[in-house]
């Protein structure tokens, strides 16, 4: 491996780790194109003067000047040729592995589970064990009962969170609970929130999705007539639903409900899956259009709301969302106390009780009023599922709000609320 004249580090997280007395830096690449790497503060500073200008001598130099302390050119070789077998640095080496990878990943049939050993369990058994102890651990519903008013199955969608299981684990089992014991859906629609940039504002994946617990099929069949219904209605405006399908590659949001649906059901209740990424709204925050003047926004609910009546079975739709997000890790100046978090909670509880009148100008209307002040992450896929609800087979439907909670950083610089939303039949609501 050659060494780079003027060695360039990617964009990448780093991360304090280890022991105070030997304190290490955890170099991660959000992209997942390259492997994790852990080095030793001095050697991260090294890592950081690589910035595609310097040569290795003026490296050495800037160290010298930065830290007082002498590199020798035999450990700056080293760190590079680590960083660059990791795909961590910039260049030619890295552009076809990325190439490779993105390939490899656009072929393949199954996305493969990006979450498993990070976010849950990998191994399958520990999996099982993990999930099991949301329902019936602390602020967990309890365990799932086989034949609980199996006579009552009115469940037509629900919210559910979308923040990794070691935190918010317990309102997740509350949503899969109730699905379990109140829905005979055979497909699964899951609105998804895209944390990352895309083109379009939904993208459609057909790719089935691998979990530790199996297989989670897509319906390909509902893809295909979503996509005609979707060409028909929209004049003078192509709309492409799989452009942006390398979001789906690390999303979480919908793996997560993915792996909580094949634990709920496995084998004992055939489903599938459509899943859906909604992109961000804030492009209807400042302008003349809003969600329900969109025509690509309306185009996408009617073609949605037409296949879901052709389907032969019962649909269940699934928004996989978060909500605020505040204190100084997301931008805002003071750190976070008691009435802080309660006003919180109150305006989330109002903008909650919206989607439960299933309300979706209400809800767009809330937040974009607050021009999006709290971070409101589930916004899009939430507002995308109220409109599709609002023509169900003619059912008249209701929301009830199962929990809600939050997370807070122990030091007060951080909260994400959650919530477990259900929505039911109103003319059969328990």
């Amino acid at each position: 491996m050659s060494i780079p004249l003027r060695p360039r580090l990617r964009p990448l997280e780093m991360i304090p780790v280890g022991p105070e007395k030997e304190p290490a830096i955890a170099l991660h690449d959000p992209e997942e194109f390259g492997e994790p790497v852990v080095l030793s503060c001095g050697a991260a500073v090294l890592a950081m003067l690589m910035d595609g200008n310097r040569t290795l001598s003026e490296i050495q130099a800037a160290f010298r000047t930065q830290t007082g302390v002498a590199a020798a050119l035999s450990d700056v070789e080293a760190i590079i040729r680590r960083l660059d077998e990791a795909y961590l640095l910039a260049g030619e080496r890295f552009n076809r592995h990325r190439r490779e990878q993105i390939e490899t990943y656009l072929a393949g049939a199954i996305r493969p589970a990006s979450q498993a050993g990070g976010a849950y369990e990998e191994d399958p058994e520990k999996l099982r064990k993990q999930l099991s102890d949301l329902f019936t651990g602390e602020g967990g519903p309890g365990a799932i009962d086989p034949v609980a008013r199996r006579d009552n199955r009115d469940l037509r969608a629900v919210i559910s969170p979308h923040i990794d299981l070691h935190r918010g684990g317990p309102t997740f089992a509350w949503t899969y609970k109730h699905i379990v014991e109140h829905c005979d859906a055979n497909l699964f629609v899951i609105f998804g929130t895209a944390h990352h940039p895309m083109e379009e504002l939904f993208c459609v994946s057909r790719k089935d999705f691998d979990t530790p617990l199996g297989v989670v099929r897509t319906d390909g069949q509902f893809i295909d007539r979503l996509t005609e219904h979707l060409c028909s209605s929209v004049a003078g405006q192509q709309i492409n639903l799989f452009k942006d399908e390398l979001a789906h590659r690390l999303e979480h949001s919908i793996e997560f409900q993915a792996v909580f649906l094949q634990y709920v059901f496995g084998d004992q209740h055939e489903f599938r899956i459509v899943p859906v990424l909604s992109g961000s709204f804030e492009r209807f925050f400042d302008g003349d259009v809003t969600p329900d003047g969109s025509p690509e926004v309306q185009a996408f609910i009617a073609a949605v709301r037409q296949t879901a009546d052709e389907h032969e079975g019962t649909v269940c739709y699934i928004s996989a969302a978060d909500f605020a997000h505040i204190g100084k890790r997301f931008g805002d100046k003071a750190l976070l106390d008691d009435q802080r978090l309660g006003e919180q909670e109150d305006d989330d509880r109002k903008l909650l009780a919206t989607a439960c009148r299933c309300d979706p100008a209400g809800f767009f209307s809330h937040v974009a009023q607050q021009h999006d002040r709290y971070r409101i992450c589930g916004l899009s896929p939430t507002y995308t599922m109220l409109e599709v609800l609002g023509s169900t087979r003619g059912d008249l439907l209701k929301g009830e709000l199962l929990k809600y909670d939050q997370v807070v950083e122990p030091d007060g610089t951080s909260c994400v609320s959650f919530a477990s939303v259900v929505f039911h039949r109103e003319s059969e609501q328990r």
